[in-house]
């Protein structure tokens, strides 16, 4: 961190915008560093976090952002979950006061080397990976950004790495954040209910390279067309990963087993049915790790425990129960299309769908086909179950269901279920219609399989 830098962060008034959990290490850390702070936020503050204020010293405003509050700050600390149409943000342009994610507040101080992953599917899964094979190879390391902790509070400790899982929303007030180990995952129309288009999204992800120099590394997935045009937007090179193998790819699939290239030559890790994790997406993500691996040079023994290690992540095509022969699946980190399409193509039918939430907006169409041809029904939920209906009776699909609530969808799917059926939650919308994110909707399926009563 520059000296200017270091400097600008003391005796400075700054607001922090949400009381989410970076919000509040943000706060924290901004008032150890002897700047005024102070927290508002646009719901209920709970009294654990008020107390935490109270105690810090950090006053608080709730139940919406006022222009007072935030026009007395220097600078301002955003919530990812506040969109940059947001009255806050407006107010802050139209006074000059820079607006910026904890993210990039992190990056002003962290020490220890990052490495950054981003995408629009597979970033908490391929983050674990990662997690997981610096472990394995006798590294320090750090979990952190969009999943666990947040980057602020590893500012420091003493750690051989980071990982960060970084989102969209996070990029999108991050501006000089420069990892030293940089993947972009996929692309796939996302949150194109926030962003105003595909291109908009597409320039928000490739900031994570955008501060990057030459002596940093820039990985992305050789086979996405998205991903590819981005060559043409970064300061160095790019390296790939992909399905085969060619220039600058560092990690591919070749006869049933997943390849590195090392400085020696070619080394095949590990066959395919031997990956623990299901769907040709989780093998893009595993060939992500597999060329970080070959990147730091960590042996092969430590990739193969890595790989082996991880079996599966909450709310990502989680088997939760299993009862009269039916098999009930947790995937409700499925919050676009893109995402539902990949967790059908990776089970067997017969499959009972169940979808729906706020709809992120893309081409319906595909998984519209697949469920045509794959589920032998379909019960629907939230606020896009009329539209996601309407789809599926034009192409003559009947076998719907629409309830209120997941109790409701639970015993629904039941209802039409007959054993070897696997039933998966896997809304392929975003949860906030009726949940207050993806993880509580899980947690809602789990609880409501498990008082199910055949």
């Amino acid at each position: 961190m520059s000296k200017t830098q270091a400097e600008f962060w003391q005796g400075r008034r700054v607001v922090v915008l949400g009381a989410a959990r970076s919000g509040i290490a943000a706060a924290r850390f901004l008032k150890d560093k002897g700047n005024t702070v102070s927290l508002s936020d646009s719901g209920p503050i709970s009294g654990e976090i008020k107390a935490e204020l109270a105690e810090l010293g950090i006053p608080w405003e709730e139940g919406g952002h006022t222009r007072e509050w935030l026009t007395q700050a220097e600078a301002i600390i955003a919530s990812p979950g506040i969109p940059l149409t947001a009255k806050p943000f407006q107010w802050a342009q139209a006074e000059g006061i820079p607006v910026l994610s904890e993210i990039e507040l992190a990056g002003q101080f962290l020490k220890i080397p990052v490495i950054a992953v981003t995408g629009s599917n597979g970033k908490t899964t391929t983050v674990t990976l990662i997690h997981a094979l610096l472990t394995e190879a006798g590294l320090r390391a750090g979990l952190g950004g969009n999943i666990g902790t947040p980057l602020i509070s590893f500012v420091g400790q003493e750690l051989d790495w980071i990982v960060a899982e970084l989102s969209s929303f996070q990029l999108e007030t991050t501006y000089s954040f420069k990892p030293q180990i940089a993947l972009l995952l996929n692309l796939y129309p996302n949150h194109l209910d926030r962003h105003p288009s595909m291109e908009s999204y597409f320039e928000i992800k490739s900031r994570i390279f955008q501060a990057q120099d030459a002596n940093d590394w820039s990985l992305s997935n050789g086979d996405n067309p998205w991903c590819q045009a981005l060559s043409q937007h970064t300061k160095q090179p790019l390296q790939w990963f992909s399905r085969q193998a060619g220039p600058q790819v560092w990690a591919w699939i070749e006869a049933g087993q997943l390849w590195r290239q090392m400085p020696a030559g070619p080394e095949a890790v590990i066959a395919l049915p031997e990956l623990p994790l299901l769907g040709n997406h989780n093998q893009e993500n595993c060939l992500a790790v597999l060329a970080i691996s070959a990147r730091l040079k960590i042996p092969v023994e430590a990739v193969r425990r890595a790989l082996k290690k991880v079996t599966g992540i909450p709310h990502r095509l989680e088997k939760v129960a299993e009862l009269q022969g039916r098999v009930f699946i947790n995937d409700s980190k499925a919050t676009n299309y893109l995402a539902t399409q990949k967790a059908l193509e990776s089970l067997e039918p017969p499959l009972i769908l169940i979808a729906g939430g706020r709809d992120k907006g893309g081409d319906l169409h595909p998984l519209i086909d697949l469920i045509h041809s794959r589920v032998k029904a379909v019960v629907l939920l939230g606020e896009a179950a009329p539209h996601f209906a309407q789809e599926l009776q034009k192409r003559e699909y009947n076998q719907i269901s629409v309830v209120n609530t997941m109790q409701e969808a639970v015993e629904q799917a039941w209802r039409v279920s007959q054993p070897k059926d696997q039933i998966l939650l896997s809304p392929a919308c975003a949860s906030y219609d009726m949940f207050h994110n993806f993880e509580e909707r899980g947690e809602r399926f789990k609880a409501d399989v498990a008082a199910l009563t055949p």
